[in-house]
């Protein structure tokens, strides 16, 4: 039975390359950039400096930009201008002040002047369309844009695109639920005008410069800087610079392209499906051996239910599927059954790994996943199974443990761990804790290095922790393993961002496995060279200083 289930191994192996090969066919072509100017920026620096709105928009277009992004009148802004609300606005406030703040952003209605002036600059525009409880008077209709902003909460229905053709451009982090193809959408990466105040020039680029390679965000919607008497001649040297560099790192300016529509055919994505379905009974088998006829089972089960799901939620079973082959196999990387060798061990784990990060690969197929209109779901979940079942296999069997008497300074020891288990759970995902300052310029330090930054729980931590592993008498049993296998969780995390292109998330893996072997051989000489010099403080459990007599 073994081997029958080591051959669907294979052979779904085999199929999953051919959806990488498809998938990295569809990216290569994608490499336009459109740059989009606001509108409303340039009106604020209009107004507070006296400039001539036309001559700033001539500026613009001798600078190359194409598309000017118009939005409408918020709540807010028609209220302190002292014009009345609508009354089918009005009728749709809360009676109470405290609930007013979240509908006080919202569009309220476009002024045609605000088209008239781009168009007569030559230029197009791109209306920002934002969900609201209300319908907007689509005047915008009649400029027939090539593209417009969709941005908000909830749903947006069809019928506000009013037949519109235009290609979608969805903003990052604030996208609604939109019905229309994926194949007429791209992803657009603004930074917001209270950032712009704050951020260096430089910090800026790089936020850029790291959406275009890293997350193909296809539209980058910039502000001017509206402070100090400089404040456009300085929005015009970022904005040659942001050019220049995007450029230099191989893209090209002009109208932001969809990528081409694409899917998986569902017997395809069956046979990955039972290949990883496969990889998890044997898994399972060698964790526990004693009941294999109800591992059997199980996993029959589970394929089963999958199957059935497939066949009614395509989505969401592939989802679960991608998260199921994300928790075995760095689980299964960590076993060390195969290689002579800390190299060999090494790089046989990152394969075993990457096996796992090809079945997500071919999971997550399709330019809804492109575009991340779907999206990997179990972030939370990858992150941690895996860590527990590692550390599940350490400390059987529980009996014997249970019945140990433990030192003092192991149970603080556990708490430090679970203290910092907990902060690396709220670090994952998009909305975890903040980035600490310092960590954001080493970050932007290696990306300004190297091609694309390599991931800092691999390069810092799991894989030298994997390192350490290998060097332990027993690997498979080294207590090591649980920081190992984050290293090996992170390489297939890479690869559930499906809006990152293949050959990023490659270098960034490569980047991240040989560095980190490196980091990890260097960190283990100087830990020998450690203990060495200074012996053990058998009482305190801490390396202590000699001093000379």
């Amino acid at each position: 039975m073994r081997r029958v289930l080591w051959i669907i191994l294979v052979v779904a192996i085999v199929a999953s390359l051919g959806v990488f090969v498809q998938r990295w066919s569809i990216e290569a072509p994608n490499t336009r950039v459109e740059i989009v100017y606001d509108l409303p920026g340039l009106l604020e620096l209009r107004d507070a400096h006296g400039m001539d709105i036309d001559a700033l928009l001539a500026d613009l277009k001798s600078a190359g930009v194409e598309t000017i992004a118009v939005q409408p009148k918020s709540v807010v802004e028609v209220m302190l201008a002292g014009t009345l609300l609508p009354v089918d606005i009005v009728d749709e406030l809360p009676e109470r002040i405290p609930d007013l703040a979240k509908y006080l952003a919202l569009p309220v209605e476009f002024d045609p002047v605000h088209f008239e002036l781009v168009e007569q600059a030559g230029l197009k525009v791109a209306p920002k369309l934002n969900t609201a409880p209300w319908p907007i008077e689509p005047i915008w209709v009649d400029y027939e844009p090539e593209l417009i902003i969709v941005s908000g909460q909830g749903v947006m229905e069809r019928e506000q695109l009013y037949g519109s053709e235009a290609i979608l451009a969805l903003v990052e982090f604030a996208t609604p639920e939109i019905q229309a193809d994926a194949s007429t959408m791209v992803r657009l990466h603004g930074i917001s005008a209270p950032e712009m105040r704050v951020l260096s020039d430089e910090r800026i680029l790089n936020r850029y410069m790291r959406a275009a390679k890293e997350r193909n965000m296809r539209v980058l919607y910039v502000r001017p800087f509206v402070d100090g008497e400089d404040s456009w001649e300085r929005s015009f040297n970022l904005l040659h610079a942001l050019q220049d560099r995007l450029q230099d790192a191989g893209f090209d300016l002009g109208q932001a392209q969809p990528f081409a529509s694409w899917s998986t055919p569902w017997f395809w994505i069956a046979l990955v499906g039972v290949g990883i379905w496969a990889t998890t009974i044997l898994y399972a088998i060698d964790l526990f051996p004693r009941w294999k006829s109800l591992v059997y089972g199980g996993g029959l089960l589970g394929l089963a239910l999958s199957m059935v799901l497939l066949s009614f939620n395509s989505i969401l079973a592939r989802q679960g599927l991608a998260l199921l082959a994300a928790v075995v196999f760095p689980c299964l990387a960590m076993q060390f059954k195969w290689g002579k060798g800390t190299l060999a061990r090494y790089a046989v784990a990152a394969a075993v790994s990457l096996v796992g990060a090809l079945f997500v690969v071919a999971m997550l197929s399709g330019t809804e996943f492109l575009v991340k209109v779907q999206e990997f779901r179990g972030v939370k979940l990858m992150h941690l199974l895996p860590i527990a079942v590692v550390v599940f296999t350490l400390i059987r069997p529980l009996g014997e443990w249970l019945k140990k008497s433990i030192p003092v300074r192991y149970l603080l020891g556990l708490g430090v761990l679970g203290l910092a288990g907990i902060l690396y759970i709220l670090r994952t995902g998009n909305f975890g804790l903040p980035v600490l300052s310092f960590e954001v310029q080493a970050r932007e330090f290696l990306e300004n290095v190297l091609v694309v930054r390599p991931r800092t729980k691999e390069l810092f931590l799991g894989h030298p922790a994997l390192y350490f592993a290998l060097h332990s008498k027993e690997p498979h049993k080294s207590w090591w393993l649980p920081l190992s296998v984050i290293g090996q969780i992170s390489l297939v995390n890479t690869f559930t961002h499906t809006h990152t292109f293949l050959w990023v998330s490659l270098l960034r893996t490569a980047y991240g496995l040989v560095f980190g072997y490196f980091i990890g051989w260097l960190a283990l000489k100087a830990f020998n060279w450690g203990k060495e010099r200074f012996g053990r403080d058998l009482g305190l459990r801490i390396l202590r200083i000699r001093q000379s007599r």
